[in-house]
């Protein structure tokens, strides 16, 4: 899958390209519990062509030390946001907009890949033009955070399933095309879901979404101490629902000024 990708790439490209393939959007706020093994996994990944655009929530605790300890192993930048400016799409477009990549990975500071190939095995889906973006699934058992290997025997059945026209794209862990976002930036307006808003709006134009299990990560709140799935779902089942009644085609909402 690797060397199908390699070839993909370097049919892109004519020259030196001093541009990385791929902008990593790394969401963090307090993540000291959770990072280094999120920078780790990133290190190992087989497929390297890529930056990373740390989005950083006003953290208190050893979040950005640590991030920093790997600024010789990783091409990292950091965006501090103010006080009180955290909005999932907000820091998500900024971490987009700051970076170069022809493809957008958004990723969550407590979310760990669960495959060294999980990068490579994401991208490969782009070969088809019409795919807009590419999530994996997640689980919340958090003996992956400690063995990866482990983790993955324990994966639940039911999410090891590839998943073509699924409008259920996750920020948590997701990959998009730079000039589809560029038309439709994650909507501002929404404090949450607009992981599916982008993904429903994408499938209305004409697009592919795909849930790809390579792309899958080690993700749980419950090992950050914070509510998980089912205490949110209630919420997002709302939002979404509004969702679903939006007109498409549609605009989204951005402060930033892309072109």
């Amino acid at each position: 899958m690797l060397k199908d990708f390699l070839r993909f790439k370097q049919s892109l490209f004519s020259g030196e390209n001093k541009k990385p393939l791929v902008t990593i959007v790394l969401l963090s706020k307090d993540e000291q519990k959770t990072i280094t093994k999120v920078l780790r996994a990133l290190a190992k990944q087989t497929f390297k062509d890529f930056e990373i655009i740390l989005v950083d929530d006003n953290s208190t605790d050893e979040t950005l030390k640590i991030v920093k300890t790997f600024s010789k192993e990783l091409p990292i930048t950091i965006l501090n946001l103010k006080p009180n400016q955290f909005n999932y799409s907000y820091a998500q477009n900024l971490g987009a907009f700051n970076g170069q990549g022809q493809y957008i990975c958004i990723l969550v500071g407590h979310a760990v890949p669960m495959f060294n190939s999980w990068l490579a095995d994401g991208l490969s889906n782009f070969q088809d033009p019409k795919v807009a973006g590419v999530s994996g699934h997640y689980t919340e058992v958090q003996v992956g955070y400690f063995s990866r290997l482990l983790g993955r025997l324990l994966f639940q059945l039911e999410r090891r399933k590839r998943h073509t026209f699924d409008p259920w794209m996750t920020a948590t862990n997701c990959l998009i095309r730079r000039d589809l976002w560029q038309r439709y930036p994650f909507d501002e307006r929404l404090t949450e879901c607009e992981d599916y808003d982008w993904a429903c709006e994408m499938l209305t134009r004409g697009y592919n979404i795909i849930k790809d299990p390579k792309f899958s990560v080690f993700h749980s709140h419950y090992y950050i101490g914070k509510p998980g799935f089912k205490e949110r779902l209630p919420q997002w089942q709302k939002i979404c629902a509004e969702i679903d009644k939006r007109s498409r085609p549609r605009k989204s909402f951005t402060k930033l000024k892309i072109q």
